[in-house]
């Protein structure tokens, strides 16, 4: 996700390659900017051509950051006239229990839901994270949402483009932009093991689960391992099994994941609509950087911790 650090850095994302925006270059003027409900194509276009995690979440709300001052033109999108700078996405976690446990009032699925990507451009200065996270939740309250769940992985995920360029979050996220809107931490997820392709992307358990099930997606999860070089699956074949072969076959690798960092935010237009949602996990002290991770030096590769 898009991120700023207690060092005044922010990170942004263009191509999925990561830049760094710092606060004594600008502040950000809210009043350049428009938060919008987006339709599906556009939030995807934009997530997938830009976010360092490519793949489009299960989304069920969708908002757009439009520069105001910015026609578009170029190869940039264009929304109601302005240049799109920016995509919220809340969407469908893949198991139940994550909206359940931390916000056991609340229906999941539509009071309750996973903050799953927040991609900001170059172009939007630092801060802007704030501004476009606080509006798109104030839009999505007003289709009943009551409360939100977001996570911050503290470990480095690069892949290889085609082209040769590295994409990805080099250093992990900590989460600051939640702590800049209060949000409550609620600790780690559980510890697991993940499956690491040869191009650097981790292969989501959820892609693995459909492609297993043969669900919809199952062919294109087929066609992208034997794209890195498995080859191909016999008709009638078990999927588990050849799955199993194929990971072996490129030279996927199993990593230890010691948990994503854990948020939680109360959603409402007002304090009533917000006391809807009940936390059911105890409020944690924020995460802090160790000191040998802190940024040193402006222009450097920061941290990207949001």
């Amino acid at each position: 996700m898009a991120s700023g650090n207690d060092g005044g850095w922010a990170q942004r994302w263009s191509g999925g390659v990561p830049t760094w925006v710092h606060t004594s270059q600008g502040g950000f003027d809210r009043r350049r900017y428009e938060v919008v409900e987006l339709a599906e194509a556009p939030a995807r276009e934009y997530i997938q051509a830009n976010h360092y995690l490519s793949g489009w979440p299960p989304a069920v709300h969708r908002f757009g950051l439009v520069d105001l001052q910015a026609a578009g033109g170029g190869d940039g999108q264009v929304v109601d006239g302005h240049l799109l700078v920016g995509v919220v996405v809340l969407g469908v976690p893949m198991s139940r229990l994550a909206l359940t446990r931390v916000f056991p009032s609340l229906e999941p699925y539509s009071e309750a839901l996973e903050m799953s990507r927040v991609c900001l451009s170059p172009s939007v200065a630092s801060n802007g994270e704030s501004f476009a996270v606080a509006a798109a939740l104030r839009l999505a309250a007003g289709h009943g949402v009551r409360g939100v769940v977001t996570y911050a992985d503290p470990v480095a995920r690069l892949r290889t483009l085609p082209d040769g360029r590295t994409a990805g979050s080099p250093h992990g996220h900590l989460g600051v932009i939640y702590q800049a809107l209060s949000a409550t931490y609620t600790g780690r997820s559980s510890a697991r093991t993940v499956t690491v392709l040869p191009d650097g992307q981790v292969l989501p358990a959820r892609s693995i689960a459909k492609f297993v099930a043969g669900d919809r997606g199952a062919d294109g999860f087929e066609r992208r391992i034997r794209a890195l070089g498995a080859t191909a699956r016999p008709a009638g074949a078990d999927r588990r099994t050849w799955l199993r072969t194929a990971l072996e076959q490129i030279g996927a690798r199993r990593q230890r994941h010691p948990g994503t960092h854990k948020y939680a935010l109360a959603v409402g237009r007002n304090r009533g609509e917000r006391s809807r949602a009940v936390f059911g996990m105890p409020a944690l002290p924020y995460p802090k950087w160790e000191a040998d991770r802190r940024p040193s030096g402006a222009g450097a590769h920061q941290p990207s911790i949001a």
